[in-house]
């Protein structure tokens, strides 16, 4: 008869080695009843779990290097269940559930103590899985706050064990700490109890800050990395407590420092939206060109209001990659406002057309002139913009060897600030307006001096001396023509920078100029140089058959080239008849024979047969 299955616990405990102990009543001295001296238990290892590096591996390698949460969730429901097989610490069988509860004595070895920890990924896995359909669905909120709520138990049971079990290290202790605070973090953020979520945060990343500085090189940037991302959490809290100031700048930094925050990022976006609906409010009419346009749309404001605060963080940014950034997203955020002034034009130009009045022609006007204003702010950033990567490409790049971008790069940058300026130009009450046409021409001028410059430079590369000469004779014209502009601006419009760029590259085309005449010279006096090395030794002797020059009979003497030249022969004549078009033949009508006819012809045919 079979004997029936253990249970995965006794079967676990029945694969353990037994220990041999002493007998009873055995010498003191350590001998057995037989006699035979006990063998020394070995020492127990301690265990090591080292919980933010292990999660970390798992999470990048299973579907949260892209955001993909359920990818993780099913990656974690195989892993418990594979954990729980390999441990025989199954709870039931397939059609029968027996909860096995984990306790100190139970966890024999440190993958025990990967059962609350693997639940507790699984749990919240599946909670910012919600996450990302809270917005269209606000019910899945209520799952959510249940999930989060038993990955922080799964992770207070971690936490239990390793304080119990005398055989954890300090290291592992210390980690399931910090990962329950972190988890009871996430709660109570969701929950919005800011202040217990403050708390939380702020010890989790105290504990995190500590061992960074006790582990090895290679985990220190994860453990510096998740001080990071608590760090955004921490100041939202502290935001809305009020330990902040209620600055759209403020929340701004936050938003971009909250590394994998999907969390924060949410409710980031939420009261960032609230705040700019507050400041636009506020916002009723914009300047430009001494004009007052007055903004009606509540959306229009919205996106003004961001083009604002764009600008105000491009005069704090101090890197030029942040710059770039900025003036990208100033760019965008000005093309979405100038969609939002489209918009409103061809409705009220539709309108216009069912009922003519005075009042929609000046609503028209003024949209007109919020779309210019718009134009105008658009392209003057991205004058700076490219000016900006102009610098850029002027230093050199460690990528490249030291060595700066090539003429035709920037050639190709003033070719768009060129089109850019003459943009400018083209905006209605740009052209009235005769200090700023008279910047635009100076600007203009600029651009094309150094233009040509760089295109001279690109020339030069490739010794077309003439070219290149030209280029830079035109160079200095455009330099003085910019100088005379800006001498005729007022003196608070000039910038002075500009001015003395344009003196400098003055005198750098000059030098140039220069040099290329120099090369030019020494070019001619090189070919001068080779051509009086040449003799008449060199030609073959079929070339100078008239003239005796005695060679050395080392020297080798060329007879005839190979291949022969070519020479020039004269072709074939063709041949045309023109008189043959006017010569009269004579007739010869009386030498063709005659054929017979009638019956006879057609009897003696018959019967003979004809000749032909």
């Amino acid at each position: 008869r079979p004997q029936p299955r253990a249970s995965g616990f006794n079967m676990a405990a029945a694969e353990q080695p037994e220990v041999p102990t002493a007998v009873e009543g055995g010498d003191p001295d350590g001998q057995t009843a037989a006699g035979v001296e006990e063998e020394p238990r070995p020492k127990e290892q301690d265990f090591c779990l080292e919980i933010l590096p292990l999660i970390k591996e798992a999470q990048n390698q299973h579907g949260l290097r892209h955001g993909d949460y359920q990818r993780y969730r099913m990656f974690c429901t195989r892993r418990l269940r594979r954990i729980r097989r390999s441990l025989h610490f199954t709870q039931g069988h397939r059609n029968r559930y027996h909860k096995k509860t984990l306790t100190t004595e139970t966890v024999r070895s440190v993958r025990y103590l990967y059962l609350p920890l693997v639940s507790a990924e699984r749990a919240w896995a599946l909670a910012m899985e919600l996450k990302q359909d809270v917005n269209t669905e606000p019910r899945k909120r209520f799952h959510l706050l249940r999930r989060l709520n038993k990955a922080t138990k799964y992770a207070r049971e971690l936490l239990k064990l390793c304080e119990e079990c005398e055989r954890c290290d300090a290291r592992t202790r210390l980690e399931a700490q910090a990962y329950l605070l972190w988890m009871v973090g996430n709660v109570k953020f969701e929950q919005q109890n800011w202040q217990e979520a403050l708390d939380a945060f702020g010890q989790s990343q105290t504990i995190y800050e500590k061992l960074a500085g006790a582990v090895t090189e290679e985990q220190r940037a994860l453990y510096s990395q998740r001080v990071e991302e608590i760090t955004p959490n921490i100041r939202y809290c502290a935001y809305n407590i009020g330990d902040m100031p209620t600055d759209i700048t403020q929340l701004m930094k936050l938003k971009s420092g909250a590394i994998g925050a999907d969390m924060l990022a949410s409710k980031i976006d939420l009261v960032l939206s609230k705040t700019q609906e507050k400041a636009a409010s506020s916002l009723t009419e914009v300047s430009w060109l001494g004009k007052k346009l007055p903004v009606r749309s509540e959306k229009l404001r919205v996106c003004l209001v961001r083009v604002g605060q764009s600008d105000g963080e491009l005069g704090r940014a101090e890197r030029a990659e942040e710059r770039m950034e900025l003036y990208e997203r100033l760019m965008m955020e000005c093309q979405d406002a100038m969609q939002v002034v489209r918009d409103e034009l061809a409705a009220e130009t539709a309108l216009a057309d069912k009922k003519r009045s005075q009042k929609s022609g000046l609503q028209r006007a003024n949209l007109e002139s919020l779309l210019d204003y718009l134009t105008h702010t658009k392209l003057t950033h991205a004058i700076h913009r490219n000016l900006l990567l102009l610098q850029t490409l002027r230093e050199p790049h460690p990528e490249k060897g030291g060595r700066v971008a090539k003429p035709e790069e920037f050639v190709r940058v003033y070719d768009i600030l060129l089109q850019h300026v003459s943009e400018l130009g083209d905006i209605s009450g740009v052209e009235d307006d005769l200090a700023v046409k008279l910047e635009n021409t100076a600007r203009t001028f600029t651009f094309k001096a150094f233009r040509c410059f760089h295109l001279a430079e690109s020339y030069a590369s490739m010794k077309k001396w003439p070219e290149a000469l030209g280029l830079f004779d035109r160079a200095l014209d455009h330099v003085t023509q910019a100088l005379e502009h800006y001498r005729e601006l007022e003196q608070e419009r000039v910038d002075q920078s500009e001015v003395t760029k344009l003196q400098k590259l003055q005198e750098t085309t000059r030098g140039r100029k220069c040099e290329i005449h120099v090369s030019t010279i020494l070019e001619t006096q090189e070919i001068e140089e080779k051509m009086s090395e040449l003799s008449l030794a060199s030609k073959p002797l079929t070339e100078r058959a008239d003239k005796f020059i005695l060679t050395p009979p080392t020297q080798k003497v060329t007879l005839a080239p190979l291949p022969p030249d070519y020479r020039p022969i004269p072709c074939k004549p063709l041949f045309f008849d023109l008189a043959l078009n006017h010569v009269e033949f004579p007739p010869l009508g009386h030498r063709v024979e005659k054929k017979q006819g009638g019956i006879a012809g057609f009897m003696k045919g018959l019967l003979w047969g004809s000749k032909s």
